[in-house]
C-alpha cells in the first residue's frame, strides 16, 4: 500500500480545507450577488410606480391649475364688461348732469 507521510498529509488536508473555503466563498458570493440584483429589480420597479404616481399628480395638477386659470379669466372678462357697462351708465350719467346744467343757464 501507498504511504503518505504525515506533512503530506497536512498539505492535503490544509489544500482541501482552503478548495472547500474557496467554493464556499464563491458560492457566498454568487448568492449575495443574486440577492443585491433582486434587490435592485425591486427598487427600480418601486421607483417606476412612484414616477407613474408622480406624473399623475402632476398632471391633475396641472389640470386643477389650468381649470382655475380658465376660471379666473372668465371671471376677470366678466369683470370688465361689468366695468365697461359701469362706465357707459356713468358717462350717460354725466350727460344729463351736463343737459341739467346747461338747460339751467
Amino acid at each position: 500500500m501507498f504511504k503518505l507521510s504525515q506533512e503530506t498529509i497536512a498539505i492535503v488536508t490544509v489544500g482541501l480545507a482552503l478548495a472547500g473555503l474557496d467554493y464556499y466563498g464563491r458560492s457566498e458570493a454568487r448568492a449575495d450577488r443574486e440577492a443585491i440584483r433582486a434587490e435592485i429589480r425591486d427598487m427600480r420597479a418601486e421607483a417606476r410606480a412612484d414616477r407613474a404616481a408622480w406624473q399623475a399628480e402632476s398632471q391633475r395638477i396641472r389640470a386643477e391649475n389650468r381649470a382655475d386659470r380658465e376660471a379666473w379669466q372668465a371671471e376677470m372678462r366678466a369683470l370688465r364688461e361689468d366695468a365697461g357697462a359701469d362706465r357707459e351708465a356713468v358717462s350717460r350719467l354725466n350727460g344729463i348732469v351736463e343737459q341739467i346744467r346747461t338747460a339751467e343757464r
